[in-house]
């Protein structure tokens, strides 16, 4: 459907999309529960918030716009000390205040913080495999947006299929079982894809590599959620889940502005080299996930 859409409008019409479905997903949050409970009011931390939102952006900016700036002249070097200055206050603020975007007092529990350590490289790989498989695809395969979306669509349809079964195995087995042959599965099979592609279309060996990449979603991704609610006190997994989710959402931003400076940064000596290295974004980040899913307790040993 996206796809389409852009194939036959245009960039535009993808953000266009979003608002129906924000629409639609308001309506479904609405209530007619009419329960006279009083609820203690949220503070909200503003500050908190503000510098999350600035400290990322001039982190991840840069790094999208390294093929025009480069890493070493003034306004990348300016915007990532002026991330580093925000992030550092926005770490410090959350020490003190329980309000704080990032709840730091959960983090004293190992799987939670683990869980989220994988979400950040996890979110890497799983965002940079769709655009760096997509333009590939399109910019060296010459494959239409259509006909690269549907290829695609083996990933989502992959994890689908698995996802609800390797979440048994994680309830009856623990998380190693299942999230460590996942991320296995993930890195190797796109670390052959990476090895032997070329300017010639090869499905066989992308689409082994495009079904590892469903498993390993499936193995990971809804998992991680699960590791760090099973890590925390009942009243907290509704702020403990959120970080998560947070955190995975900030390494999809990371992935894609790695998988643009790689291009980019790459494409004036040669195309095909850079949307090829593109793809070892993939394994790379992959076997961060794997190495430090090795270090998860079971969920009944989760010590502080």
């Amino acid at each position: 459907m996206v796809t389409q859409l852009i194939s036959t409008f245009t960039w535009r019409s993808l953000f266009a999309l979003q608002v129906p479905i924000g629409l639609f997903v308001l309506y479904c949050l609405q209530t007619n529960d009419g329960s006279e409970e009083i609820r203690k009011p949220i503070k909200i931390d503003r500050v908190g918030s503000v510098l999350t939102i600035i400290g990322l952006t001039t982190l991840i900016l840069p790094i999208v716009k390294s093929g025009d700036w480069g890493f070493t002249s003034s306004k990348p070097l300016t915007l990532f000390s002026i991330a580093l200055v925000l992030l550092t206050i926005l770490i410090k603020r959350s020490l003190t205040l329980d309000n704080s975007p990032l709840q730091t007092q959960l983090f004293i529990h190992r799987n939670f913080s683990l869980a989220c350590a994988m979400s950040l490289f996890a979110g890497i790989a799983f965002y940079a495999h769709w655009l760096a498989i997509l333009l590939f695809m399109v910019e060296i395969w010459e494959f239409t947006l259509i006909e690269a979306g549907l290829l695609l669509t083996i990933m989502p349809a992959s994890m689908s299929l698995f996802s609800v079964w390797f979440g048994k195995l994680a309830d009856s087995r623990g998380y190693r079982p299942i999230v460590i042959p996942g991320l296995i599965t993930y890195s190797l099979l796109f670390l052959i894809m990476w090895v032997n592609i070329d300017q010639d279309p090869q499905l066989l060996i992308t689409i082994p590599a495009l079904i590892g990449s469903g498993i390993g979603m499936a193995s990971v991704w809804p998992t991680l959620t699960s590791i760090g609610a099973n890590a925390i006190g009942d009243n907290s997994i509704s702020s403990g889940t959120s970080i998560i989710h947070t955190i995975q959402r900030i390494g999809g931003a990371l992935g894609i502005a790695i998988v643009l400076a790689v291009i980019s940064g790459l494409s004036g000596s040669d195309t095909f080299f850079a949307h090829r290295s593109a793809i070892l974004v993939m394994p790379i980040a992959g076997a961060m996930t794997l190495l430090l899913s090795c270090f998860l307790d079971a969920p009944q040993r989760d010590f502080r």
